[in-house]
């Protein structure tokens, strides 16, 4: 019994003890408890978020071509997405007003294929990302565990096996992410609200600058909301790791904790660990349970304000009705981006 694991507490300490010996501070009870919990200090130094999307691109650069027909497709797809409004309005003013019942198959056979088209360079997009996806996760992966096993023993003797298992698994998962899913997202959809608001200023643009008026809502608050995020996340994943390492412990010293009878004991420190990532998980959803319905109204809102100043300029004899569902249309592309 000479070589106890980390995992087993000191059986003189008090059970109420706020501080584990691995850094977090404990959570005491459930719901109706209070407690606060601070993460773990591994001693390195903070970074910006450029500082670290700029040490890890570099695992992009081997894969560029992938890249490219990455956010290839997806701007194809989007172009070929926005036959859809065009080809509505021309159906509704030209082929049904007018009883064109002889143009109705071609018309209707060109939206089927532009739709077609739209989702066959999307099924492009989602194999060549995932090859993409999987091809860096491999490469960082390998990079990490190869630097941890020339790291010295030391450096694992204040850590737990459990959060190193995180990092290599699940955090290389999240920095993949934000660098793949981010950039393509982020560049199409830059690429979309440029070029709906093109379509839009030439289709009308005093409806143009009625469904402006949402922006400065949905840029701000997709402004506070991003510069927030990353506090609330590194929250839950804290938690999340301090919870895989106490149980990755556990499981390996569960002869000793028997041994010592301390299983209530590692049930509380459990019990501690989940509920922390409970509310860590349950903040992200509460902001974002405030974010979204936000954001849709502000889309709404801009929508219905549409409508309303269309509506006029229809009854007028101002614009056709094909052109005010078209531009109807067209505005959904506009907010979905920017929400």
């Amino acid at each position: 019994m000479k070589n106890i694991p980390r995992v087993i507490p000191d059986v003189k300490a008090p059970k109420d003890t706020s501080v584990e010996k691995d850094g977090i501070q404990k959570v005491k009870g459930h719901s109706g408890h209070k407690g606060k919990q601070r993460g773990r200090d591994y001693g390195v130094r903070k970074r910006s978020t450029w500082e670290i999307v700029r040490r890890v691109s570099v695992f992009l650069v081997p894969y560029r071509w992938m890249a490219v027909g990455t956010i290839g497709c997806a701007v194809i797809s989007l172009g070929f997405a926005f036959v859809y409004p065009k080809m509505t309005s021309y159906i509704i003013d030209e082929v049904i007003a007018n009883k064109r019942l002889d143009q109705l198959p071609y018309v209707m056979g060109a939206l089927i294929g532009a739709f077609l088209l739209r989702e066959l360079f999307n099924s492009l997009r989602i194999i060549i990302n995932n090859h993409f996806e999987q091809n860096v996760i491999f490469d960082m992966r390998q990079q990490v565990y190869g630097r941890l096993q020339h790291l010295p023993v030391g450096y694992f003797d204040q850590r737990a096996s459990g959060d190193l298992m995180t990092r290599v698994i699940e955090d290389v998962n999240n920095v993949e992410r934000v660098l793949i899913d981010g950039t393509e997202q982020g560049t199409v959809a830059v690429l979309s609200v440029a070029g709906v608001l093109a379509f839009l200023f030439a289709m009308n643009p005093t409806l143009t600058g009625v469904a402006l008026i949402p922006m400065p809502l949905l840029m701000g608050g997709a402004l506070i909301y991003t510069l927030t995020a990353h506090r609330r996340y590194r929250r839950q994943r804290e938690a999340a790791s301090a919870m895989n390492a106490l149980l990755m412990d556990n499981l390996q010293g569960i002869r000793q904790i028997k041994a010592f009878c301390q299983q209530s004991h590692e049930d509380r420190r459990f019990s501690d660990r989940s509920h922390a990532l409970r509310l860590g998980s349950l903040g992200i959803m509460k902001a974002w349970a405030i974010y979204s319905p936000s954001m849709a109204f502000a889309t709404s809102l801009g929508t219905g304000l549409v409508l309303w100043l269309g509506g006029r300029m229809v009854i007028q004899g101002q614009m056709t009705v094909g052109d005010l569902v078209g531009f109807v249309l067209f505005l959904g592309f506009f907010y979905e981006p920017i929400a």
